[in-house]
């Protein structure tokens, strides 16, 4: 099976790991909160590398880039931009937010290739507002070689936001599981989601343990679509992939 297993990196399970080849993808959760610059980010990304040496690395665009005043992510942030507040972000097409995309820009180049994830907040609904300013933020990135990995939040249900994102030409990232239980495509499918769906796994519970059943509805995905991608997110996220691996690897 050549399913693509990959974490979300972050503060909570950012510990320095023996070198892992069976994680294929890391989303850098940093360069959504502070982005460093890019000498500190060189060496950043020289560490992860040693961590999981085959994985692709994908930033975050920075939350200045996607969210807004009121989306409550600046209060956990350090590094900002000036200029006012209300004109940065929310994927608006204006100076500022151009200005904080530069700075996942070279997030991006130091990682070394053509993806950048965009987590949007729920400020940006599905309406058309939320539409037109996602539609013309792919496209923009489409004319810089950039391939988008979108993480809507929110009010988008998973087969509209999918719908859209295979519009705009984005890799959609939804949760494969709803309070601990799998979301099929339909009754009776193994399918989680959509064929074509990223799938978010983010275990639950005070162990952040992934259980059989969420284990075994992986293994069942990746046997009807082998190019399947799925990240774990969480304090856990390693482990739970490598207890998904190695089921994998057992089906072989």
């Amino acid at each position: 099976m050549t399913a693509t297993l990959g974490i979300v990196l972050s503060e909570m399970n950012a510990i320095r790991a023996k070198p892992d080849p069976r994680v294929g993808l890391v989303l850098l959760e940093r360069t959504f909160y502070d982005p460093p610059r890019r000498a500190a980010m060189a060496r950043w990304i020289a560490s992860v590398r040693q961590s999981f040496p085959a994985a692709k690395i994908v930033p975050y665009a920075w939350h200045l880039v996607s969210h807004g005043p009121e989306d409550g992510t600046r209060g956990h942030a350090t590094r900002t931009l000036t200029g006012k507040p209300g004109e940065i972000g929310s994927l608006q097409d204006t100076p500022g937010t151009k200005q904080a995309w530069e700075v996942t820009a070279i997030c991006r180049d130091v990682c070394g290739n053509g993806q950048v994830a965009v987590r949007t907040p729920p400020s940006l609904t599905p309406g058309a507002l939320g539409r037109r300013r996602l539609q013309r933020f792919a496209e923009q990135r489409a004319a810089e070689g950039v391939r988008l990995i979108w993480q809507p939040t929110g009010l988008w249900e998973s087969e509209a936001a999918l719908a859209f994102g295979r519009q705009i030409g984005a890799d959609v990232l939804v949760p494969a599981f709803e309070g601990g239980r799998a979301r099929y495509a339909e009754e009776g499918s193994m399918t989680l989601i959509a064929a074509d769906a990223w799938l978010l796994v983010a275990p639950v519970g005070a162990r952040q343990n992934v259980s059989g059943d969420q284990v075994d509805a992986m293994v069942d995905h990746v046997q009807e679509h082998p190019d399947a991608v799925m990240l774990f997110s969480g304090r856990r996220a390693l482990a739970a992939l490598r207890t998904v691996s190695v089921a994998l690897a057992l089906e072989e």
